[in-house]
Order: structure tokens, then C-alpha cells, then sequence
């Protein structure tokens, strides 16, 4: 992994105050604190522990050899980070917004999809969750026994139509399983937005799945 990889597209997050239901938050500044010490099988846990979360995502927000670029690029920024890393916030939810400001960057500079056309303006019940939402189990129909990858693939599709930040609040919420602020605080974006964002987004895969699962 170069040292030298490109900046990404905002400035890593500030680590917000610890709230409760830490769960393994004890282990993961262990871990951190070894890193810092100088401890190479530190930094190898910490790197098998949150490979598969940070390649995932990379995956469904990229393609090509973007992937395991962007992937590598974010071990860089976070292992950097680390460094200087209190311990006073969920470290699962500072890496995922290290890999999606990575993500994002990426996604722009490959100009794969176009921006939709008025998403941030306001809905009439801004977050509400309805019938659309949680793309991933809705699309998964009992055709999907027989379908399958077939219609993996066209989630995927559907997918790629999404501007950058849109596909990115998607994926972390629907995808991943962040809540509503773990998805705000992965991408920069306030809470408003990030409703604002999904709902629209959720509701255009929707319309491009429609005809397909018809």
C-alpha cells in the first residue's frame, strides 16, 4: 500500500464523544493502543477485522479494479488516522467514513452515473419509512429462488443509476445496516439530508426495479 495515495474528496471525520452500548469498544482501543505502540499483529487484527466491511462496500459503490483500489487506499487514510485515534468513538463507524469519502472519490472521478435532478429538496414526511423502503428485502420476491444472481444483477444495475452520494446513503442503510445517524456520520451529511437522500433514492430504484420484478 503506497503512501503517496490521493487525498479524499473531504477531510477525515473528528472523533465525537463515546455513547453507551459500546459493546466491543474496550477490545477495539486495545487493539488501537497496540497499533499505536508499534505492534505489527495489531494492525494485521485490525486490518482481517474490517477488510470484508470496507471491500463490501467498496464493491457495491465501485467497480473494476476501483474496488480493491479503493480499498487499499482506505487502509492507507485509516492506518494513518489510527495513529492519532482516541478511542472515544465507534471505530466500525470512522472506518466506513474514511472508505466512503475514498468511495466517493472514486465514484465522482470515474463519472459513471449522473446526478438525479432535485433529490435534496424537501419531502412532505422528510424519512417517513413506506412500502419502498429497505430496498434489499423488498426486492427479494420469491422469484428470487429462481432468479437469483439475475436479479442481484439488476439491484446492481438499478444501483449504478444513483449519483455517488445518493447510491452511498443507500448502501449504508439498506445494505450495510448503519442507522440513520451512523449513516450521517460515514458520509458528512446531516440527518435531514440523509432521509431526504435515502427516501428518494430508495423510491427511483424502485421505478427502474418495477418493470423488471412485473
Amino acid at each position: 500500500m503506497s503512501p503517496d495515495a490521493a487525498e479524499p474528496r473531504r477531510p477525515d471525520p473528528p472523533l465525537p464523544p463515546q455513547g453507551p452500548g459500546s459493546g466491543d469498544r474496550a477490545a477495539e482501543r486495545e487493539l488501537v493502543r497496540r497499533y499505536q505502540a508499534g505492534d505489527q499483529r495489531a494492525a494485521e487484527t485490525l486490518f482481517r477485522r474490517y477488510h470484508p466491511m470496507v471491500h463490501a462496500l467498496a464493491s457495491r459503490m465501485l467497480v473494476g479494479a476501483d474496488v480493491e483500489d479503493a480499498t487499499q487506499e482506505a487502509f492507507v487514510r485509516a492506518f494513518r488516522g489510527l495513529k492519532t485515534f482516541r478511542g472515544d468513538a465507534s471505530l466500525k463507524t470512522w472506518i466506513y467514513r474514511v472508505a466512503t469519502n475514498v468511495c466517493l472519490t472514486y465514484a465522482e472521478r470515474a463519472k459513471r452515473t449522473q446526478p438525479l435532478e432535485s433529490l435534496d429538496e424537501p419531502l412532505g414526511e422528510e424519512g417517513h419509512e413506506t412500502k419502498g423502503s429497505q430496498i434489499a428485502s423488498e426486492a427479494r420476491a420469491p422469484e428470487e429462488e429462481v432468479l437469483g444472481g439475475e436479479l442481484e444483477g439488476q439491484i446492481g444495475a438499478a444501483l449504478d443509476q444513483l449519483s455517488p452520494e445518493f447510491r452511498a446513503v443507500l448502501v449504508l442503510r439498506d445494505v450495510e445496516g448503519l442507522s440513520y445517524e451512523e449513516v450521517a456520520e460515514a458520509t458528512g451529511a446531516n440527518l435531514g439530508t440523509v432521509k431526504s437522500r435515502l427516501a428518494r433514492a430508495r423510491a427511483q430504484v424502485m421505478r427502474w426495479l418495477k418493470g423488471y420484478l412485473e
